[in-house]
This record gives structure tokens, sequence and C-alpha cells, in this order.
């Protein structure tokens, strides 16, 4: 029990401090679990690469280096970064930027957890202490750097798979070092193994410094995200930017109407609607949009259109759960309203759905309802929505 106590302890604190640190916008406990569950899984094909490299039978100096960066570091941290990237990326609850570094620690710690007890229970208790200290902050800081560029990767399509890639390079950087400077010490003398121990540990160092800079980095991002007044910009959107209008909608869409629609309808309507193809027809069809940023992370967008002469239409508008009810609603729809002003326009309309809370802040805003609309869009599904519409006085224009 107390071997098991000591193998466990070192990742179960570092956890709850990752935990803590998430406190604003806390991600699900089921989701935080299945990234820490799929860490330990990630143990078995570790096992099996590290295994298959081992038939290349690489010794010496120079082999042990390329068995240290590729046949360790490269193996552990790639069969990390895939449930990083392929199931905690594509949640819905990941939706800024310290929800990488979250994840990546908690895939990181389910790992660093399944060798842990491995490793204590082979070796003993003495070895237990020495890996609270090393391997498992180690795995840790790994995880923090990963996922902060992750955290990066997630709002920025554009450099999306440069900045994943650059993750997982630093990390088996850091991590091949590490283990070279240690797996090395075997072929040199007392006083040579002592430089090597200490190039070890400045190694382990410098990637918890880098980490800690990390993290505060996005903690600080997230403290900008849900403090009382937000920074609110937005952008025009083109047709490069449909991933990550795609992405936001599905953050956004499915919680906006799971109590409102079935998950059939809403995967429909998904697809009929923010499909790459149907957002491009949007927009050739001369639909406007706009990405809404707070503190400069994508929180929502919008988008509307000239549906007859000087009257417009709000086509779209949607911000993400957590930044509801903190006045970016209304900050786009003065933005839209902004714009067609400029053009001439005397009214503005929109659709929602009857049963849809929106309606009522469409109304504080000064929207009325001025017609009611059911509208097949296929497969036996409709669309049953109010038309609203905000008329502007001669001050307007």
């Amino acid at each position: 029990m107390d071997l098991l106590a000591i193998a466990l302890a070192p990742s179960f604190a570092i956890i709850l401090f990752i935990l803590y640190r998430d406190k604003l916008d806390r991600e699900p406990a089921i989701v935080l679990f299945a990234s820490f569950l799929y860490g330990m899984i990630s143990t078995i094909p570790a096992v099996a690469l590290e295994s298959a490299f081992g038939f290349f039978k690489l010794s010496g100096i120079h082999g042990t280096v390329v068995s240290a960066f590729l046949g360790v570091a490269f193996v552990e941290e790639l069969v990390k970064f895939v449930p990083l990237r392929f199931y905690s990326f594509s949640r819905i609850s990941f939706d800024e930027p310290l929800d990488g570094i979250v994840h990546g620690v908690m895939i990181g710690m389910g790992f660093a957890t399944v060798e842990n007890i491995l490793y204590v229970y082979q070796h003993g208790v003495t070895t237990g202490w020495l890996r609270m200290f090393t391997a498992v902050p180690g795995h840790a800081s790994w995880g923090v750097i990963m996922g902060y560029y992750a955290g990066k990767a997630k709002f920025n399509h554009k450099r999306r798979t440069i900045l994943l890639l650059t993750g997982l390079v630093l990390t088996t950087f850091f991590h091949g070092l590490y283990d070279a400077c240690l797996f090395i010490t075997k072929y040199v003398d007392k006083n040579t193994s002592f430089v090597l121990a200490l190039a070890a540990l400045t190694t382990h160092i410098l990637a918890v410094l880098l980490a800690s800079r990390m993290m505060r980095q996005h903690h600080h991002t997230s403290k900008g995200l849900h403090q009382h007044s937000p920074l609110l910009t937005i952008r025009h959107a083109g047709v490069n930017d449909i991933p990550l209008i795609r992405t936001l909608a599905r953050q956004i869409w499915p919680q906006t109407y799971k109590e409102i629609l079935s998950r059939r309808q809403i995967n429909y309507m998904m697809k009929l609607i923010y499909s790459s193809s149907a957002l491009s027809r949007q927009m050739a069809e001369g639909h406007w949009f706009i990405i809404v940023y707070n503190n400069a992370i994508p929180v929502g967008f919008a988008s509307f259109s000239e549906i007859e002469p000087l009257i417009y239409k709000l086509q779209k508008i949607y911000v993400l759960p957590n930044q509801q009810g903190r006045g970016t609603g209304r900050f786009t729809i003065e933005q839209v309203i902004d714009e067609i002003n400029i053009a001439g326009a005397v009214a503005l309309r929109l659709n929602v759905n009857r049963h849809n809370k929106a309606k009522s802040f469409y109304e504080r805003i000064g929207f009325m309802v001025i017609s009611e609309e059911k509208t097949d869009i296929g497969e036996g599904y409709f669309m049953d929505d109010y038309v609203m519409e905000l008329r502007f006085n001669e001050g307007n224009n």
C-alpha cells in the first residue's frame, strides 16, 4: 500500500494544482477523466513501439542518444500527442487556450501514473521518491508544453499544423535530452557521469521553467476572457476562415439547441448550414461574416446580408457559452448595425426559434416580432421561428 501511495501521490498532486489553475472555466470531470484514462492506455503502444525499436540493438554513446530521442522520447510523446489531438482537442468544452494545457497534463499524468507504478514496484521506495521530483514532474512539464501549443492551435487554423508539430517536437527535444544525458552515463567515467547528471537536471529545470511561463501566459489569457469587462473586437471573415467558423459552430450550436431540437435534427442542420460547402455558398451569395474576439481569442461569429433594398437580415449570431451574458452578443449586434448604417439601412431583421430564450435578449435591444415563419428544411424538419425587426430612426442614418 505504501508503494502504491508513493507511486500515485505525485501525479495526483500535480492534477490538483492544474485543476486549481483552471478554476475560471473548468472542464467537465468526465472529459478530464477520459483524457487521464487515454494517457494510461497510451502506455501500451509506447511499450510495444519501444520494444520494436529495441530490435535495432543500438549501443555506444551515439546509438544510446538515438535511442533516447527516437526510441523513447519521440515514442512516448507521440502516443500522448494522439489522444490530445484526436480526443481532447475536439471536445466542445475545449473553448480556451488554457484547456490545452489542462488536457496535456491530464494525459501526461495518466501515462506517468502507470509508468510510476511499474517502476516503484520493480525498483522500490527509493526509486519512487526519486521519480517524484524528476520523471513525474517531467511528464507534467512536457504535457504543459505540448498542451500550450495545442491551445494556440485550437484558435489559429492557419497555423494549426505547425503549432501542433512544434509542441510535439519541443517536448521530444526536452524529453530526449533529459533521457540521453542519463542513459549515456554508463559509458563514461564518474566525473563525466556527474556532469551529465547535472545536465539532465538542468534540462529538467529548464523544461519546468518554460512550462511555468507558458501556463502563466495561458492563465492570463483565461483571466482576460472571464474578466468583468471583456476586451472585444471583430474581424471580417473570408473563405479561409471557414474552418474557424465551423469550429465555433460545433462548440456553440449543439449547446444552444439541445433543449429545443432533437440530436438528429441538430446533426442534420449542422451539415445543412455549417458544412464547408454551405458556408462557401453563403459567402458567395453575399452573406458577410464577422468573427468576434475577446482578448484576441475567437469567441463567436455572426453573418448578415441585404434581403430587400436597405433592409438587412442578421443571418447568424452565436457566442461561446462561457462568454454569454457578458455583453458580447450586444456588442456584436452593435457592430453589425454600425456597418449596415453606413450603407443607409433602415431595418435589421432576424429569425429566432419560438422556444429560444434569446428572444427576450433581442427584445431588450429593441427588436420587435413582426411575423411568424415556419420553413421546411427537408427530411421532415422545420424551422419554427419568430421574425423580429429593429427599425432605425433618422438619427441612426
